[in-house]
């Protein structure tokens, strides 16, 4: 059998949506890995086939084509209602809801209904009776009325979905406002065809309800940017992010929150949305005055609670691509275990540092004072030994060099005191610290010292750890003059070279041959070179016999040059 077909005006009201239809399959081609968009694109297909199945039969001469176009018409209906479902549920985040189960109902009932469609002559349980004069005119059956009631039910469950979206989701309020208004249009038009009441007869009063929700959905895509706002990772990966995470609009109040920040704030998010920020986290001044405050950005703290943990909370704005302002966006990490990390660190270079100062000291106390007491040992042991064999005059003399030896452990001591309480902080700067140490040392020892520094020394800053080795080595060198050298002058220079420091002590005193130096007149140069090589340094040694001695030190500006 041939079917003829003709031009009809109301076809074109009918195609109309297919141009829309066009435009939003692009560009839901173009974002098809953004979730929502597969099921969008299968309601767009099924919508276009409804609407070419519509104007078939709009534009049919015969009735067998127009009920034929009619019923495949009508078996479109649930599936477009089912797409659309699963399109808003995806949007709104909610794809847990779109299980095996969910699916495969959305996908059979439709599939059973189409079936009573087609095989209604047999058992007319859709339609009781079919008839067409140019327009077709049905009497329903049960399954029809079934069918109608599981469309609705679709139906308010969109509608629930979106409504909730709505209230959640400030952000989306304009894109769930305009899925409600078109949703209500098509269920109204609907209605009306069912219930016979369509004043735009012959035409489908669901076309032009189509027309106008299309064109709703054409502006939240392309004016509102609506996959880019979509929410759906929301549930899948936001909520189960370690990092807690609030969102605050342009007039901070609260957008949103995921669990992490539920749990830590102790807050619901069902109460915490749609309230002022500094409200809803009076408990926490210190995010509050971020908040408030909008140079600041970020800040530690720690919350109370059974187990001290400390947060970094940074606030940063939220903008579009026009570099309009959309709100905020707070973010609190956890860094409970970098800090307790730093806090290890701190005490490994805590306990190093005092490995380091036993080491020196103990360097000190055997180079210099253990040196005198081994003497005086000596001269105890040779003061025994002659009292034994009664030479008293003998003994009285050991005595009295051993009465030396102790006075030289006290200044010994004494010069040691002073060193260490010229290398404690001073507020005078290191140059004016070692200046007035130098100044000292001569005072005390008779000794004859200039102390210069070039200009560079005195405007460079110097790292504490090296000023402390640079007091302490100047103060041994000092110490071996006065000893050993029986010096006149001593000259005392800094300078810097590149970006280290120079440090040379020269005097006049009788000097001595450095090869031929024994064991332990070598403790102080070894002191003194460990003490340069522990800030990265080094030290060199020249010494004529009869025509004094010089030090040279390099050690860098700061230790981390080395």
């Amino acid at each position: 059998m041939r079917w003829g077909y003709q031009y009809n005006p109301y076809v074109l009201p009918s195609l109309i949506p297919l141009f829309f239809m066009v435009l939003l399959g692009i560009h839901c081609f173009r974002n098809r890995k953004v979730p929502g968009a597969a099921p969008f694109m299968v309601l767009i297909g099924l919508t276009i086939l409804w609407i070419v199945a519509n104007s078939f039969g709009l534009s049919a001469t015969e009735d067998p084509a127009r009920i034929f176009w009619f019923k495949f018409e009508k078996a479109l209906v649930l599936p477009i209602a089912g797409a659309a479902l699963c399109f808003v549920l995806a949007y709104a985040g909610l794809t847990r809801w779109l299980n095996r189960q969910v699916i495969g109902v959305l996908i059979l009932v439709p599939l059973a209904f189409a079936l009573l469609i087609f095989t209604n002559d047999i058992h007319q349980l859709v339609w009781r009776h079919i008839l067409s004069d140019g327009i077709i005119r049905t009497e329903m059956g049960p399954a029809h009325w079934v069918a109608a009631v599981y469309g609705y039910a679709l139906g308010l469950v969109q509608l629930a979905v979106l409504i909730w979206l709505f209230v959640r989701s400030p952000r989306h309020r304009w894109i769930a406002a305009g899925l409600i208004l078109g949703l209500v249009l098509i269920r109204v038009a609907a209605y009306l065809n069912i219930s016979g009441n369509n004043p735009f007869k012959p035409l489908n009063f669901m076309i032009l309800a189509s027309n106008l929700t299309f064109l709703l959905y054409a502006l939240a895509f392309f004016r509102l940017n609506m996959f880019e706002l979509v929410p759906i990772a929301r549930n899948a990966v936001i909520d189960r992010m370690t990092e807690a995470m609030v969102v605050l609009d342009t007039q901070k109040y609260i957008s949103d929150m995921n669990e992490t920040a539920e749990r830590l704030l102790n807050l619901s998010r069902k109460q915490a949305i749609g309230r002022q920020a500094e409200s809803v986290l009076e408990a926490f001044p210190d995010m509050v005055s971020l908040i408030r405050d909008s140079e600041t950005r970020q800040t530690e703290l720690s919350f109370a609670g059974p187990y001290s943990r400390w947060y970094h909370i940074s606030i940063s704005p939220l903008s579009d691509r026009r570099a309009l302002l959309l709100g905020y966006l707070i973010w609190i990490r956890d860094i409970t275990e970098q800090k307790r990390v730093q806090e290890q660190l701190l005490d490994n270079q805590r306990t190093n540092a005092m490995l380091q100062e036993r080491e020196l000291l103990g360097r000190e106390l055997h180079d210099g004072i253990g040196q005198i007491l081994a003497a005086a040992q000596l001269q105890i042991a040779s003061a025994s030994e002659l009292l034994s064999r009664g030479e008293t005059e003998q003994a009285a003399l050991y005595m009295r060099q051993l009465s030396g030896i102790v006075q030289e452990a006290k200044n010994a001591i004494r010069t040691y005191l002073a060193g260490v309480k010229a290398l404690t902080p001073s507020e005078n700067g290191f140059l004016e610290t070692l200046r007035s140490h130098i100044e000292r040392y001569s005072r005390n020892h008779n000794i004859r010292i200039e102390f210069d520094a070039t200009p560079e020394v005195q405007e460079i800053p110097i790292d504490a750890s090296v000023a402390a080795q640079i007091h302490t080595i100047v103060q041994e060198a000092l110490t071996n003059v006065k000893r050993h050298a029986n010096a006149r002058l001593v000259n005392v220079l800094l300078k810097t070279r590149g970006n280290r420091l120079c440090i040379m002590i020269e005097d006049d005193g009788q000097g001595f041959d450095v090869s031929a130096a024994g064991k332990h007149d070598a403790f102080g140069l070894r002191s003194m070179g460990g003490r340069a090589a522990s800030v990265g340094g080094c030290l060199e040694m020249t010494s004529i016999p009869g025509k004094g001695t010089r030090i040279n030190v390099q050690v860098p500006l700061r230790k981390e040059m080395t």
